[in-house]
């Protein structure tokens, strides 16, 4: 291994879900006690391609006071990524990338534009300039 390399990296493993793969993330996430909280990740990548744990803080009505620690936002994305791994059968899958420096999971280009279908919207917004 790398130093440069995070020790857990082959927990892990990227994966580009289908429109159906999103819709059935997107049943499971709905139909859980905890379904305003996912389904606000869910929108807020399909909206901006990301989600903060300070967003995520925020939803659950707590202000951070140490920015350090991410739990609250890494249970509610550990959750979403169950989902992830039941629809794909695929015990490493993960859907997102983590920004370490931010603070932020963020979605790929073309795994957003699925989402975004998913969720019955369009393929990109209006004024989505420069996006195919």
């Amino acid at each position: 291994m790398a130093n440069n390399e995070h020790p857990d990296e082959d927990k892990f493993e990227g994966v580009e879900l289908t429109i159906e793969q999103w819709k059935q993330v997107i049943e499971k996430a709905s139909s859980t006690e905890k379904s305003d909280l996912h389904m606000f990740i869910l929108r807020s990548w399909a909206n901006e391609q990301s989600v903060s744990n300070a967003s995520i803080c925020a939803f659950r009505e707590i202000v951070i006071e140490d920015v350090t620690d991410r739990s609250s936002g890494s249970t509610a994305i550990g959750t979403i990524s169950r989902f992830v791994r039941d629809v794909t059968g695929n015990p490493k899958a993960t859907c997102y990338e983590w920004n370490t420096i931010k603070g932020e999971w963020t979605l790929g280009t073309y795994q957003t534009f699925s989402l975004r279908m998913a969720l019955g919207a369009s393929r990109k917004p209006s004024g989505g300039e420069g996006l195919k």
